[in-house]
């Protein structure tokens, strides 16, 4: 069947995209050591406090120093945001704290993939195009590195990159009432990764866009009905948070050992230079290949090696910047992902470490929505003046190789973390 023929049918792109992250998947699970699907997941903090939830109780009765655990007062809490806890409620429910986290990360992933296609679809006005770049997003970046790992720390980042394309696409939307959806999916990122409040601004654009409400007042009153779904989900952090660790914006990781031995905390502005230049020159993108791993705190890249579409972000920036007259308010949408993208890495930036052992940059990952919306906007653009199909592919083939080489990197970095993490026994 001719291929264009086939992308024609309502579900054919799905499917091909799906099948195409499969087989990476699938090659993944094959050569990174005992590691699968269903491997046993040691770093099972969500589902372990979703069992203590279920019993009655917001603390956990034992600690177990490699969950990174909150010590306060006399209790021990998990220190991490809980919307992950909430969404495994009925996955406890069957499986007890032995979820089958792994799978989870995988569904996500795969939802990831859906969403991507859709926003770029949104755009781009073209199947094969918006395939592409859903693709170059997925597996083309360092997302492709915490997809598949249903540890503590990946499936928050897995979760919140998710929740934060369906927020996107749902503020993108014809339908008003797909507004309750996007700041939903919003506040449950938010929930996952904190630091993902600093895109409400976006959310917001594109709805009141959308709305095309040219008075304040209006549009606060809609804005009010869309978000009480989103509310009371936020109530509900700052309830949990408040009543373990009596202060409203406390996720418990402030009590980590780590921090409270350290007199500059979580955060500091002194070490703001040190991990500017690993996030932005570091480029010792060989360690996984040697043995073992190095110390903690030198486990980062160069954003731009691990996730190359910021390369492609910045060339259709200069392009777009040539190619159009700069007018506001018809680009707010792409100076804002700019200025917040910049924001957002400049606040990880302040973090004690950036991550722990991982390859790539991995805490950058939560910018790539943002950063893909903001690319997705220019192309679209640009294509809109000549939609004949060789200029559409020529615009693919510019970014394939900064989309092979994001692919291959990040697929042997990942091949090789596993292997460290799960090695293959004789048994």
């Amino acid at each position: 069947m001719d291929f264009d023929l086939l992308l024609e049918k309502k579900y054919a792109p799905y499917l091909i995209l799906i099948f195409i992250a499969l087989i990476v998947y699938a090659l993944i699970y094959a050569l990174g050591g005992e590691f699968g699907v269903g491997a046993h997941n040691w770093w099972n903090n969500y589902s372990r406090q979703t069992y203590s939830w279920l019993q009655g109780r917001l603390d956990i009765p034992y600690n177990r120093p490699y969950l990174e655990i909150a010590f306060f007062g006399d209790r021990m809490y998990m220190s991490f945001p809980p919307f992950p806890s909430i969404f495994l409620i009925p996955f406890v429910l069957i499986f007890g704290y032995n979820t089958p986290d792994h799978a989870i990360a995988l569904g996500l992933a795969l939802v990831s993939n859906i969403y991507a296609y859709k926003i770029a679809l949104h755009f781009l006005k073209e199947k094969k195009a918006a395939m592409f770049f859903t693709l170059f997003l997925i597996l083309g970046t360092n997302y492709l590195h915490i997809s598949l790992w249903g540890s503590v720390w990946y499936m928050a980042q897995n979760m919140a990159f998710t929740l934060l394309l369906i927020s996107i696409y749902y503020a993108l939307t014809d339908k008003n009432q797909h507004s309750v959806i996007s700041l939903l999916a919003l506040c449950a990122s938010m929930g996952c990764r904190p630091f993902n409040a600093i895109y409400l601004p976006v959310i917001l654009y594109l709805i009141a866009k959308r709305e095309n409400l040219r008075f304040f007042e209006t549009f606060v009153k809609k804005l009010v009905i869309y978000a009480i779904p989103a509310i009371m989900l936020g109530i509900f952090y700052m309830w949990l948070n408040y009543v373990r660790f009596g202060n409203i914006f406390e996720f418990g990781h402030n009590f980590l050992p780590e921090f409270t031995i350290d007199l500059q905390g979580q955060f500091h502005p002194s070490r703001i230079a040190r991990n500017l230049r690993m996030m932005l020159i570091g480029l010792d993108i060989s360690y996984p290949i040697r043995n073992g791993f190095p110390h903690v705190d030198r486990t980062t890249f160069a954003i731009w090696l691990a996730s190359p579409i910021f390369i492609s972000f910045i060339i259709y920036r200069v392009i777009y910047q040539k190619k159009f007259i700069y007018r506001i308010p018809s680009d707010i949408l792409l100076t804002m992902t700019q200025v917040l993208v910049t924001m957002h890495i400049l606040a990880f930036s302040l973090h004690r470490t950036l991550g722990g052992r991982q390859f790539g940059s991995r805490y950058v990952v939560d910018s790539l929505p943002i950063v893909f919306l903001g690319l997705m906007y220019m192309v679209g653009r640009i294509l809109k003046e000549n939609r004949d199909t060789v200029i559409i592919s020529r615009h693919m083939l510019y970014n394939a190789v900064p989309f092979a080489f994001g692919t291959l990197i990040n697929f042997h970095g990942t091949i090789m973390f596993f292997a460290f993490y799960f090695p293959i026994y004789n048994h």
